[in-house]
């Protein structure tokens, strides 16, 4: 089972993160605070780090063990984020960054509303879930507002190196559907 490599929406284009996205991985949300601040990763350093993060996005796209794609925005052409899916059936999980200027317009929704029903309509996923910070709240609206439902708060569940935890709460979120 693999995705598409590209995904067209209203406003925006998913397509695979490529090595020569570093640079605007790091300007965009990966050195700034606000992005990364409820985020499993170190905040980037330097460019390096976004270039490492790319080359990890390219070789899973190689090796199927995620689809990281960027989210460009169609009439600019700008790079907002990434979003990436996991399939692991009989479900799988995504999670998504967007750049600070481009949040509260409805992008984190759209590109999620593609990917969430993309993998919920494959016929061997019936679970399709991810997990915020429970104190990120704009991050649960966009879950919410994609088809997903609260099922748990999960204890211990991972670190965000930005809040200092060494391993902290997640809320779940999971659309699905019975099998056929």
């Amino acid at each position: 089972m693999r995705p598409p490599e590209e995904f067209q929406t209203d406003r925006l284009r998913l397509r695979p993160v490529e090595c020569s996205d570093a640079t605007a991985i790091f300007r965009t949300y990966a050195a700034e605070a606000a992005p990364t601040r409820f985020m499993p990763f170190v905040r980037h350093r330097d460019e390096n780090d976004s270039l490492a993060f790319a080359q990890r996005c390219e070789d899973c796209w190689t090796s199927s063990s995620a689809f990281p794609w960027a989210i460009i925005e169609k009439i600019s052409g700008r790079f907002m984020g990434v979003i990436e899916l996991r399939l692991s059936p009989p479900k799988a999980d995504f999670g998504y960054i967007l750049g600070e200027p481009f949040w509260g317009r409805g992008f984190a929704t759209e590109a999620a509303s593609t990917v969430v029903a993309w993998a919920i309509a494959q016929h061997g996923i019936f679970r399709v879930w991810a997990t915020c910070h429970p104190d990120n709240a704009a991050s649960a609206a966009v879950l919410r507002k994609v088809g997903l439902a609260h099922e748990a708060k999960l204890a211990n569940w991972e670190g965000r190196p930005q809040l200092s935890e060494t391993v902290g709460p997640s809320d779940c979120y999971a659309l699905t559907r019975s099998p056929r």
